[in-house]
């Protein structure tokens, strides 16, 4: 460079890292907290936080309402009739579910691979299978946040508020929440990341996801009722996981509810089915990524 100031030359040379180093391990637990940041919307701009907080206030919001209840009318048979069980809480907040599974959770996968970001990810310390371990994690932990958060905020609400359990019977009703909520929360999430694995726009594994929650339910009990088809047949619906809760926490029906198929099936049937479902959804998104390695 020529001029009044005369050459200069600048040290562009390549150096060696001297930060931390930490083990392999540490990139699962990065994917996690970016992933869990990602589907809540954190650190992104105000419209990636409206659908996750709309679907965690659903979830949350019939648990106020109740323990409102509870707290301003006296417990007696009536209210007791009012409230609904631990059962039946999963079935109010299936809508927040379904939201979650359809409209947030395909960021988990589908942005990376449009973006590119999955080769960058791949060409560290990751393979395929820790990536979706720590994806996975991620939206099962945020499901898992809906699924058992509002039955324990019951739970705690009620004791106060002496509507609760007696106290040995607490143990065994917080073993049937944790239980219950990682089945549905698993569910939700295998169904999510198994569409999301077999395609790279949000809003195709959006629809799809919402297909597959409500078309075969109706189609199930169509065939069932109307046609003479067999009851193991609603195993293929997702009414298995809101049946899944009710069979874990041995809740008794209303003799006014509707008789479907899925009510008439064992315990045994009911959770098979729903660890089919996971199976499923896991075997799918496993055997996609496995799929787009090879062709890399």
């Amino acid at each position: 460079m020529s001029g009044e100031q005369g050459a200069r030359i600048y040290d562009v040379g390549y150096r060696s890292y001297d930060g931390p180093r930490k083990p392999p391990a540490w990139a699962l637990a990065t994917v996690w907290r970016h992933t869990t940041q990602r589907v809540l919307g954190l650190h992104r701009s105000f419209r990636h936080k409206v659908l996750p907080g709309i679907a965690l206030v659903i979830a949350f919001l019939p648990a106020l309402i109740f323990a409102g209840i509870s707290a301003f009318l006296p417990v007696d048979p009536i209210l007791k009739d009012i409230l609904p069980s631990y059962g039946e809480y999963v079935a109010y907040i299936a809508t927040a579910l379904a939201l979650f599974a359809s409209f947030v959770a395909p960021e988990a996968l589908c942005t990376d691979r449009r973006t590119g970001m999955l080769d960058l990810y791949l060409a560290g310390p990751l393979d395929a299978t820790r990536y979706l371990a720590a994806k996975w994690v991620a939206v099962a932990g945020v499901m898992l946040t809906m699924t058992v958060g509002p039955q324990l905020f019951i739970l705690v609400a009620f004791t106060v508020e002496d509507a609760g359990p007696p106290l040995g019977e607490t143990p065994l009703l917080l073993a049937r929440i944790v239980i219950s909520g990682i089945g549905v929360a698993l569910f939700y999430t295998a169904l999510a990341m198994g569409i999301s694995s077999l395609t790279t726009r949000r809003a195709a594994a959006a629809v799809a996801t919402v297909l597959v929650l409500f078309v075969p339910g109706i189609g199930v009990t169509a065939a069932v009722e109307s046609g003479g088809a067999p009851d193991e047949l609603a195993l293929l619906t997702p009414a298995v996981a809101t049946e899944f809760a009710w069979r874990v926490f041995d809740d008794v029906r209303s003799p006014f509810g509707a008789d479907l198929p899925i009510e008439r099936l064992s315990t045994e049937l009911v959770v098979a089915g729903l660890a089919g479902w996971i199976a499923v959804g896991v075997a799918v998104c496993w055997a996609s990524y496995r799929l787009q390695g090879a062709r890399r």
